[in-house]
C-alpha cells in the first residue's frame, strides 16, 4: 500500500505519515491513576500539607519571604496589604489574591495562631462567622519578631532554592526556621485522600523537648510528653483528660475534648454564669446564637438572658439565670448542647 502524499509548495511532494503514528495507546485505568497520583501529588506538596521542617505551606513561606524580601521588619512602618499579595502573586505564588489574602489574614490573628508571624494594622476579622477582615485595601502589615527567627541565616547558604513558576527569580524550598513553628503554631489543611490537622503548643515547651531530642535521638513520645504536656490554645479553654493527648502524639491521631472555663457568680438580683475563656475554633457569637436558640426551643431551661460583654481580647459572655434556677445544672447542659464543650480531632501529619 502507497503512503498517503501531499504537494509541498514547490513542485515537489511529501510522504505524509501513516494513520495512527507516534500515538502510544494506553490503559485508560492506568493513565487515570497516573494522571491523578500527579494532581494529588501536586496538591499534597503545593498547596494543602505543611513542610515539618518550618512548618510552612507554600503559600505562607512565599508570603513571609516575599516580605522578607521586601524588607518589612518589625521596625519599619506597615505597608498596604494589597500591595504585599500583589506582590507574592506577581512573583511567587501563581494563584488568586483571595487566596493569598486569606493566609496573610490568618498569619496575623492572635484567635487562630499561638505566635502570630505578621503584625498586623487594621481590622483581621474575629473568630465569628460574620467577623470577616476588612479589604486588603484597608488593612497593613508588617513582620512579627518572630517571623524574623524563621529566615534568619536564609542568606547564608542555609536551604536550598529553586526557581519560581515564572523562572523569573528564586524561591526558598523551606525556610531555616530556627523554631519548631509546626507544633507551636498549628496547621490545618485538606488535600487529596489526607488531611491534617495538627493544634498549637506552649514554645517553651515544645523547645525544652526539641534540646532533648538532639541530646537523646531516640526519645520516646512518653519520654517527650515529660515536656509537652499537650497542645496550648490561643483561646484558652480546659482541656479535659488525658487519653485523647496520649493516642494523638503516640499514634498520631486522637480527639482532645475541649470546655470553656466558666464561672458562677451569685448576686442579690440574679445568679449569672461568667463565661471568660472558649474553645479553640468556635466564637463567642456562635455559643451566643446556640444558647439563644435552645432557650428559644425550650431546650435549655433556667435563662433569663445572654449578654455578650467581649471587648478586645477579652472574652466575656454573661448568662443571667432565673431566680429558680440551679446555676450548675444549667452550665452542665450548656457544656451538653453548645460550642461551650467541644473536640478537637488532631490528625499529626506533615
Amino acid at each position: 500500500m502507497t503512503p498517503p502524499r501531499r504537494s509541498d509548495g514547490g513542485g515537489g511532494v511529501t510522504e505524509l505519515p501513516e494513520e495512527g503514528a507516534g500515538i502510544e495507546p494506553i490503559e485508560i485505568q492506568e493513565e487515570m491513576e497516573r494522571s491523578f497520583l500527579e494532581y494529588s501529588m501536586s496538591v499534597i506538596v503545593s498547596r494543602a500539607l505543611p513542610d515539618v521542617r518550618d512548618g510552612l505551606k507554600p503559600v505562607h513561606r512565599r508570603i513571609l519571604y516575599s516580605m522578607f524580601e521586601q524588607n518589612l521588619r518589625p521596625d519599619r512602618p506597615h505597608v498596604k496589604c494589597a500591595a504585599v499579595v500583589g506582590e507574592v502573586m506577581g512573583t511567587y505564588h501563581p494563584h488568586g489574591d483571595a487566596a493569598i489574602y486569606d493566609a496573610l489574614v490568618r498569619m496575623v490573628q492572635t484567635f487562630s495562631m499561638r505566635h502570630p508571624l505578621v503584625d498586623g494594622h487594621g481590622s483581621f476579622g474575629g473568630p465569628g462567622p460574620d467577623e470577616g477582615p476588612a479589604a486588603m485595601r484597608y488593612t497593613e502589615c508588617r513582620l512579627q519578631q518572630l517571623a524574623l527567627e524563621l529566615v534568619a541565616g536564609i542568606d547564608e547558604d542555609t536551604v536550598d532554592f529553586e526557581p519560581n513558576y515564572a523562572n523569573s527569580a528564586e524561591q526558598p524550598v523551606v525556610l531555616p526556621a530556627r523554631f519548631p513553628n509546626l507544633l507551636v503554631n498549628g496547621s490545618q489543611g485538606i488535600a487529596v485522600g489526607m488531611a491534617t490537622n495538627i493544634p498549637p503548643h506552649n514554645m517553651a515547651e515544645v523547645i525544652d523537648a526539641a534540646i532533648h531530642v538532639l541530646d537523646h535521638r531516640d526519645a520516646t513520645p512518653d519520654e517527650l510528653m515529660q515536656f509537652v504536656k499537650g497542645p496550648d490554645f490561643p483561646t484558652g479553654a480546659q482541656i479535659l483528660g488525658r487519653q485523647g493527648i496520649l493516642d494523638a502524639y503516640r499514634t498520631g491521631r486522637g480527639s482532645v475534648k475541649m470546655r470553656a472555663v466558666a464561672d458562677i457568680e451569685e448576686g442579690r438580683d440574679a445568679t449569672r454564669i461568667i463565661v471568660t475563656e472558649i474553645p479553640y475554633q468556635t466564637s463567642v457569637p456562635v455559643i451566643h446564637q446556640k444558647i439563644d436558640d435552645l432557650v428559644r426551643n425550650g431546650d435549655l431551661d433556667g435563662i433569663s438572658e445572654v449578654l455578650d460583654s467581649s471587648a478586645g481580647q477579652q472574652t466575656r459572655l454573661v448568662i443571667r439565670l432565673k431566680r429558680d434556677a440551679n446555676a450548675n445544672v444549667v452550665l452542665t447542659k450548656a457544656y451538653n448542647t453548645t460550642p461551650m464543650q467541644s473536640n478537637f480531632g488532631r490528625n499529626m501529619l506533615a
